[in-house]
């Protein structure tokens, strides 16, 4: 988080764009049930591989609870973090998670994104925040999509 709130600071001082993209693992829970936390585990390691070769160098991206994932996109704005979630979606429902005994799963993800309004002073946590309740709305709508914060209704 302290490095998050560096990017706060560091996109007012530089007047640029700052987005958040949450995201959540499809049924992990299902997965852990049905198949052992060693697949739970490898599913993690699957989507974090997707996440770091879809994303740019300069993104952070984070563990933010036990399938949900953070990533921030300093100069990214909305449209640009809209289609890097997108792009990061597509990936993880193409990728195949294969086991030792030979399982393979396909898994998708839902997706929030906001864009943090520096203007106002918004916070870090706030934007989360905004990103997750656009993610909640993609997984109410069916999952395995993106929604962003700016098309979630209070």
């Amino acid at each position: 988080m302290a490095e998050g709130s560096y990017m706060i600071e560091k996109t007012k001082t530089n007047e640029e764009s700052l987005s958040v993209i949450t995201l959540d693992i499809d049924h992990f829970k299902s997965v852990n049930d049905k198949h052992g936390h060693h697949v739970g585990d490898l599913v993690l390691v699957g989507v974090a591989s997707v996440f770091n070769r879809l994303s740019r160098d300069r993104d952070l991206i984070a563990r933010f609870g036990g399938e949900e994932f953070v990533i921030l996109l300093p100069g990214a704005d909305y449209t640009e973090a809209q289609e890097c979630a997108e792009r990061i979606r597509k990936g993880v429902e193409q990728h195949v998670v294969k086991t030792e005994t030979g399982l393979t799963l396909k898994i998708t993800i839902s997706i929030g994104v906001a864009q943090v309004h520096t203007a106002a002073g918004e916070s870090l946590e706030s934007t989360i925040n905004r990103a997750d309740k656009a993610l909640y709305q993609a997984k109410a709508l069916g999952r395995n999509q993106v929604c962003g914060a700016d098309l979630v209704v209070a």
